[in-house]
């Protein structure tokens, strides 16, 4: 029996490991989708009026503080953990015991603040550093849970495999916590529930997988030098094009749906809190889309798949800008474009880890050690960066133009909302073109070699 074979997970271990995407995704609903929209609407909304500007930008500055915050923790997590080494601890699991109560302590403060506000800047202060603390315990956590993929599925097929499994927790997860999400300004009760049980799914991923017993070589790089040896892995480089700007996309488009809809859909219809759910419409969709996903990989091929779907969602997204060009029909319109969304959503959401952990074995090839958290932390660095630059840019877009209907206005007040869906497709474009260079043949043959050694 080869190493390959007497390490690879079982289902059991597959599913174990993969509850952890599920109770991450719960949270990871309520922060991305309505954090945003919780502090606009609900804790600012005696004081947004003549200070909307000033109040938009602020918020896209302190979520964007919490995104960087992640970025810069992610390469120190990543590189302590791949220089761990525990016979009895083992050299991820403990990453996850720890920092998923930080992480679920944190995600509760930031609802905790008394709302409505009656002070401007107290509000802001208070979720810039609470979702400072979330993301560097989202970093140490979440960077490390990713990094164990290559190390219990050895081969390119059992990686797509975990990754599929993943991501049917992720969606399912997703559209529950976007779902429950819009009860947080109505019931803190929710968010405590939803804080203990991604706990508790960490945990059943910590115990239920078993990591190799045999200790592989740890590198001896420090830090930095760890930073720029992974950042030389040449095949990275093309793919970090492709993630960076499909996280900035996400993140931008994900946090301005719920005012979207409340605005452009509802016209500022406060009592129409279902306009909140449509950011869990596409991940109906998504669900759906998982199995001929699947399929469509194993028959194109990793990089084609991503290709293809970049391409339509980027074509998907530009219709959101047309968006009540014919009155009465703004809702319609948005759920056929978010639900179409969705089926080249489900490739692109399935393809990263799959994608990563392949560029992992072709860095092996190259450097003779395993640093699968530090290509994690790696692309969690330029990624979280990315991530919060499009959140302030998306603030600064919704203060300059628009976010808030105010009738007789150019646009109703909205343009800013309107501009979101042709900037995340730009977004997307540009990774698309630059994901044109990775040399998938190359990379694959690496892990296939790898598989065999």
């Amino acid at each position: 029996m080869t190493e390959a074979q007497m390490f690879t997970a079982n289902r059991f271990q597959k599913t174990a490991y993969s509850v952890a995407t599920f109770g991450n995704s719960l949270v990871g609903a309520v922060i991305t989708v309505f954090t945003f929209f919780f502090y606009k609407n609900i804790v600012y909304e005696n004081l947004i009026g003549d200070n909307e500007f000033l109040i938009l930008t602020l918020l896209g500055t302190a979520l964007a503080i919490g995104w960087w915050v992640q970025a810069l923790m992610n390469p120190v997590a990543g590189w302590l953990s791949d220089k761990m080494a525990s016979a009895r601890f083992g050299r991820r699991k403990p990453w996850l015991i720890i920092g998923s109560p930080i992480m679920a302590l944190s995600f509760i403060a930031i609802f905790l603040i008394p709302a409505p506000a009656s002070e401007l800047y107290f509000p802001i202060i208070w979720l810039a550093f609470f979702e400072a603390i979330f993301n560097a315990a989202y970093a140490a956590t979440v960077c490390v849970y990713l990094s164990i993929i290559p190390e219990i599925c050895p081969t390119p097929e059992e990686r797509t495999s975990i990754s599929t499994y993943r991501q049917g927790f992720y969606l399912v997860g997703y559209i529950i916590g976007a779902l429950l999400g819009a009860l947080v300004s109505f019931q803190v009760f929710i968010v405590v529930v939803l804080a203990g049980f991604m706990v508790l799914c960490f945990y059943i991923a910590a115990f239920g997988i078993k990591e190799p017993e045999q200790t592989p070589e740890l590198p001896t790089f420090g830090i930095v030098e760890a930073l720029v040896v992974t950042f030389r892995n040449k095949p990275f480089l093309p793919y970090l094009g492709y993630t960076i700007f499909a996280t900035a996309f996400q993140s931008m488009l994900i946090a301005a749906l719920p005012d979207f809809g409340l605005h452009v859909i509802y016209q500022g219809d406060e009592d129409q809190i279902i306009s909140s759910f449509i950011p869990a419409a596409f991940v109906i969709t998504g669900i759906l889309a998982i199995a001929p996903a699947m399929y469509w990989i194993n028959k194109v091929g990793k990089k084609k798949a991503a290709s293809y779907g970049m391409l339509a969602a980027t074509i998907i997204t530009m219709f959101l800008a047309t968006v009540g060009m014919i009155p009465g029909l703004e809702l319609p319109q948005t759920l056929v474009i978010v639900l179409l969304l969705g089926i080249p959503a489900a490739p692109l959401l399935i393809l990263p880890d799959s994608i990563i952990a392949d560029l992992t074995d072709y860095d092996e090839m190259v450097t003779g050690t395993r640093r699968e958290a530090m290509h994690f932390a790696s692309q969690g660095l330029l990624t979280r960066f990315a991530g919060g630059i499009s959140i302030q840019l998306m603030g600064l877009i919704l203060g300059l133009f628009g976010a808030t209907y105010t009738a007789g206005e150019p646009f109703n007040g909205t343009l800013g909302l309107l501009l979101i869906g042709p900037v995340c497709a730009i977004f997307l474009l540009v990774g698309l073109l630059i994901f044109q260079k990775y040399p998938e043949e190359e990379v694959l043959k690496a892990s296939a070699k790898k598989a065999q050694a």
